[in-house]
C-alpha cells in the first residue's frame, strides 16, 4: 500500500512538473492564468507560492480572496480563469489550482518583466583602446537588464545593413573594417530599444593614421609647391626689369 502511494505521488509530481508553464507578465500589468477546464465548477482553490489567494465551494463558501493579492484578484467561476491586476515583481512565483477537489496537472510559473524604456542601451567597446594593433575587439550591447530579462540581442553592420540576431557581445576585427558603424537592439516580450550607431574603432584607427600622414606630408607639399612657384618667377623675370630706361634719360 505504501509503495502504491509513493508511486502515485511520484506520478502526480511528474505530471505537474511536465505541465508547468512559464507565464511572463509586464510589471504593472495584468496576469491571466487559464487552467482550460471544461466541466462545471463546484469548487475551486487557487494558490500562489503555496498560499491560498482565491477559494470557492458551491453552497458552502462564497468566492473570497485572500493573501497579498487580495484586491487585485478575480476568478471566473465558469472557466476557472484567474486574473491578477497591477502585478509587481514580488508577485513572481508558482500558481497552482484545484478544481472540484482535484489538483490539476498544470501549474504556472509567473515571471515579471520590466519594459526596456528605463534601461540605457549603448554599444561599448572592449578594450577601450581598440585599434589596428589588435587582432580582435569586442562590442557589448548595454550593461545589465535586471528585471527585464529574458532579452534578445540584434546587431546591424553599417547604416543600411539588416538586423541579425546575436549575443550580448559581438566580435569585430580588421576584417570588419569596411563597416562605418555598428548598432545594437535589445528586445523582450513587451518592448524593444535600439542604441545609437557606434563608429567602427578599426575605421577610426585607419582614419587617424591617414590624418597623421596628411598632417606631415601636406605642409611639406605646400612648401615644395611654393618654392617651385618662386623659382619659376625668378627664371621667367625679364633681364632689364628693374633697370632705368636709358633711352628715356637721353631724351
Amino acid at each position: 500500500m505504501a509503495v502504491k502511494f509513493v508511486l502515485s505521488f511520484l506520478i502526480l509530481m511528474a505530471l505537474q512538473a511536465a505541465a508547468q508553464e512559464d507565464k511572463y507578465f509586464e510589471i504593472g500589468g495584468t496576469l491571466t492564468l487559464n487552467p482550460k477546464y471544461t466541466e462545471a465548477i463546484s469548487s475551486i482553490t487557487w494558490k500562489h507560492k503555496g498560499n491560498i489567494v482565491a477559494e470557492y465551494i458551491k453552497d458552502s463558501v462564497p468566492l473570497e480572496y485572500l493573501g497579498d493579492l487580495k484586491g487585485r484578484t478575480k476568478v471566473d467561476l465558469s472557466t476557472g480563469v484567474l486574473t491578477v491586476s497591477n502585478m509587481n515583481k514580488s508577485d513572481d512565483g508558482l500558481f497552482t489550482v484545484e478544481i472540484n477537489n482535484r489538483v490539476l496537472p498544470v501549474s504556472f510559473m509567473a515571471v515579471g518583466v520590466r519594459k526596456l524604456d528605463g534601461y540605457p542601451v549603448e554599444v561599448h567597446v572592449k578594450p577601450l583602446k581598440c585599434d589596428s594593433s589588435l587582432d580582435q575587439c569586442v562590442l557589448q550591447c548595454g550593461d545589465d537588464f535586471n528585471d527585464a530579462e529574458p532579452v534578445q540581442y540584434f546587431w546591424k553592420k553599417g547604416t543600411t545593413g539588416q538586423w541579425e540576431k546575436g549575443e550580448k557581445k559581438f566580435n569585430i576585427s580588421k576584417a570588419t573594417q569596411q563597416f562605418e558603424t555598428f548598432t545594437c537592439k535589445v528586445e523582450n516580450r513587451f518592448s524593444e530599444k535600439t542604441s545609437g550607431p557606434r563608429d567602427n574603432p578599426y575605421k577610426e584607427s585607419a582614419g587617424s593614421g591617414l590624418d597623421r600622414v596628411l598632417m606631415i606630408v601636406l605642409p611639406l607639399l605646400i612648401l615644395a609647391v611654393g618654392a617651385g612657384i618662386i623659382a619659376w618667377l625668378i627664371i621667367k623675370k625679364p633681364p632689364d626689369e628693374g633697370k632705368p630706361n636709358l633711352r628715356r634719360l637721353n631724351m
